[in-house]
């Protein structure tokens, strides 16, 4: 009997370490479909951010610092979009990060998303507002 519990445990305790695994492979730096943007994803306690981390715009220009001009929010509209971040709480559930909420600066505009894994490695990432949805693809880097 306590060898069948011990064995359960460890049984358990495995299939965790494997879903944590899994849960984590979206966790790196990332190259927009657009290839303006390298977005950082991150783990933040039992959910999965995204933020700003390369602006290719800047390459020209090393001390630009571009502004979050079309925030819905007028206090917001002076923070810098370099290190902002623009997906949050996104949760792991059967292959997919789900329940998430992404913002898009260059519209201005926050939207569901959640994102998926594909064989090949990229991301595919959906975006869905009133009943419109749009699909990314994003690439490692």
């Amino acid at each position: 009997m306590k060898h069948l519990v011990l064995l359960l445990l460890l049984v358990g305790t495995l299939n965790t370490i494997q879903a944590q695994q899994q849960s984590d492979k979206i966790i790196g730096i990332w190259l927009n479909e657009d290839k303006t943007n390298n977005i950082e994803i991150y783990k933040l306690g039992d959910t999965y951010s995204a933020k700003i981390v390369w602006l290719s715009k800047m390459e020209s220009n090393p001390n630009l610092q571009p502004k979050d001009k079309k925030n819905p929010n007028k206090d917001l509209r002076n923070r810098n979009i370099l290190g902002m971040d623009i997906i949050t709480g996104l949760k792991f559930s059967t292959n997919k990060w789900v329940n998430g909420k992404i913002y898009t600066p260059k519209k201005g505009m926050y939207a569901d998303c959640e994102i998926e894994l594909q064989s090949n490695g990229q991301l595919k990432i959906i975006v869905s507002k009133s009943g419109f949805t749009k699909t990314q693809i994003w690439t490692r880097k």
